[in-house]
C-alpha cells in the first residue's frame, strides 16, 4: 500500500512537472543532467568522432564478463532506451546489444524508444500498471523521484565492490539519492570551454585559469581580420536566450564565482542570488557583451544552435559545451579537425562542470537481475566504453577506459579535468521556474530592456518570494 501511494504521488509530480516552464522558453528539467538536457545532448550529439580501429565485437573483452547471460536459460531484456533512435548513439547500442546477444544466444534483447524527457512521467505510469521494463533510462533530475518510488533494484549488490571500484568516484556519487544507487553510469558528457587551438597559438594566447585571464584571452581573440575596420571574429559563443540551455550554461558561471542559486539549509531551501558572489557572477556574465563586446551582437537571440552555427562558421573561438558537442563541429566544417581543444571553465572562487551522466537502472520486478548487470557490464567494460565515445564523444565513466590516451589528448584534455569538478543536479521542485526567473535577468541586461541593477534588484525580489512560497 505505502508504494502504491509513492507511485500515485509521483504520477501526480511528473504530469505536473510535464507541462511546468516558464515564459520565454525557461526548461522543464532541473540543472545537472536534466530531462531538456537529455534531450539537448541527443540534439547535439552528431557524427562520429573518430574512426574506430575495430568494431565492437573485436573490441569486446568477453573474458572481463561473468557467465550470468549463459546460465540463466532463455532470457528476454526489455529496455526503455533514450538513444535508440538518435545517430549515432541509437545504431551503437543497438550494435553492442547484437554482439551481447551473439556471445550469449539464449539472451534477446528488445528496446522501447523513450525519449529522454519523458522518462520520468512514463516509468511512473508504467509502475503503476506494474508492467516496468527490465532497465530504463535515468535522467538525473529522475532520481530523487525514483528514489522515492522505490522500484530500483540493488544495483551495487548486482554490481559488486569489486566492479564499482573502477568507476571515477564523482560520477558514481553523482548516480546516487541518500546513498542509494539509483542508475548504473554508462557515460558521461561533462561541460567544459571547446577552443581553437590555431588561434590560441597564432595570437600567443595561454589556456586562462581564472575568469580575469579569460577576458583578457577574450579580448585578445575578438579582432577586425580582414582591415575593414569592424570586427568580424569575436571570442565566445555565449548562449544568451532565455531558456533551459542558456540558464543552465550561466548557473555554471555563478556557481564559480562561489553562489549557489538554490540549496537546503536546516531543512528549508535558501540562496545565494542575494550575495556579493551571485551579483558578481551576473555582472561579469553580461558585461563580456555590454562592456567588453567580446561576444557577437544579440546574444538574446543566441540559443545552442545559433551558438554552434557561429562557431562552425569560424566567426567565435570559444563555446561552453560538452563533449558530445565535437562531432557536430567537425561533421559541418571538417576544417575544423584537428584545430580543436579543450580546458576546464575558469573560476572565479572554484571550477565547476557537471557531470552529465547518463545511465540504466535495473527494475526491483526484473526477473533476470543478474543478467541485466552483466549486460551493463558488458557496454561499460573497457574497450566497449572506448569504442562508444570514440564515436559519439561521450566519455567513458570507469577509469580503466577514460585512462585511454584518446581521452587525454588536447581535445578531451577540459572534459576529463571537469569530471573533478561535476556538482551535484539540483532537487528544488521549482527549479525550472527559478531559472526563468535568473534568465530573465540576464536577457534583460543584454537587450537593454533594464539597467543591471534594476534586473538585478528584481531578480533578487522574485527569487525570494518563489524560495519563500515553496518552504
Amino acid at each position: 500500500m505505502k508504494k502504491m501511494f509513492r507511485i500515485l504521488a509521483a504520477l501526480t509530480l511528473a504530469a505536473s512537472l510535464a507541462g511546468c516552464g516558464g515564459g520565454g522558453g525557461g526548461g522543464q528539467a532541473a540543472a545537472g543532467s536534466s530531462a531538456a538536457q537529455g534531450q539537448e545532448n541527443a540534439r547535439e550529439s552528431a557524427g562520429d568522432q573518430a574512426d574506430a580501429q575495430k568494431s565492437a565485437g573485436d573490441q569486446a573483452d568477453s573474458a572481463d564478463q561473468s557467465n550470468a547471460g549463459d546460465q540463466a536459460g532463455e532470457v528476454t531484456l526489455t529496455i526503455a532506451s533514450a538513444m535508440v533512435t538518435e545517430k549515432p548513439e541509437g545504431d551503437l547500442e543497438q550494435e553492442l546489444a547484437d554482439k551481447y546477444m551473439e556471445l550469449h544466444p539464449n539472451v534477446k534483447i528488445e528496446f522501447i524508444s523513450m525519449p529522454a524527457a519523458e522518462v520520468s512521467k512514463r516509468i511512473v505510469t508504467m509502475a503503476t500498471g506494474d508492467n516496468l521494463p527490465d532497465m530504463f533510462f535515468v535522467p538525473n533530475d529522475f532520481m530523487p523521484q525514483l528514489y522515492d518510488l522505490d522500484i530500483v533494484a540493488d544495483l551495487e549488490g548486482l554490481l559488486g565492490e569489486e566492479w564499482l571500484s573502477g568507476y571515477n568516484p564523482n560520477l558514481l556519487k553523482d548516480a546516487k539519492i541518500n546513498g542509494r544507487m539509483m542508475s548504473i553510469p554508462w557515460y558521461a558528457s561533462p561541460y567544459a570551454v571547446i577552443y581553437r587551438t590555431d588561434w590560441f597559438e597564432e595570437l600567443g594566447l595561454e589556456i586562462p585559469e581564472t575568469w580575469d585571464e579569460f577576458l583578457e584571452v577574450s579580448k585578445a581573440l575578438t579582432r577586425d581580420t580582414d582591415g575593414d575596420g569592424q570586427v568580424d571574429k569575436w571570442a565566445f559563443s555565449m548562449v544568451g536566450s532565455r531558456n533551459n540551455s542558456g540558464e543552465q550554461r550561466f548557473v555554471l558561471f555563478s556557481k564559480s564565482f562561489g553562489a549557489d542559486e538554490i540549496y537546503e539549509k536546516e531543512g528549508k531551501w535558501a540562496t545565494d542570488i542575494g550575495t556579493e558572489q551571485f551579483k558578481a557572477g551576473l555582472k561579469y556574465f553580461t558585461d563580456l557583451y555590454t562592456e567588453h563586446g567580446v561576444v557577437p551582437p544579440g546574444p538574446t537571440e543566441v540559443d545552442y544552435s545559433a551558438s554552434m552555427e557561429l562557431f562552425t562558421s569560424e566567426q567565435t573561438g570559444m563555446i561552453l559545451s560538452g563533449p558530445h558537442s565535437l562531432g557536430f563541429i567537425t561533421t559541418t566544417n571538417p576544417g575544423l579537425e584537428g584545430k580543436l581543444g579543450s580546458f576546464v571553465i575558469p573560476r572565479g572562487e572554484a571550477h565547476v562542470s557537471i557531470s552529465g551522466i547518463g545511465g540504466y537502472a535495473i527494475s526491483e520486478s526484473c526477473e533476470n537481475k543478474d543478467v541485466a548487470a552483466d549486460y551493463m557490464k558488458f557496454i561499460t567494460s573497457k574497450e566497449n566504453a572506448i569504442y562508444f565515445g570514440q564515436k559519439t564523444g561521450r566519455m567513458p565513466t570507469r577509469t580503466e577506459a577514460s585512462d585511454d590516451p584518446y581521452f587525454s589528448s588536447v581535445l578531451f584534455k577540459g572534459f576529463l579535468g571537469a569530471l573533478d569538478y561535476a556538482v551535484d543536479p539540483e532537487t528544488f521542485a521549482q527549479y525550472p521556474a527559478l531559472l526563468d526567473t535568473i534568465g530573465e535577468a540576464y536577457s534583460n541586461v543584454l537587450s537593454g530592456v533594464a539597467t543591471f541593477d534594476e534586473a538585478y534588484g528584481t531578480l533578487v525580489e522574485k527569487s525570494a518570494a518563489l524560495i519563500e512560497a515553496e518552504n
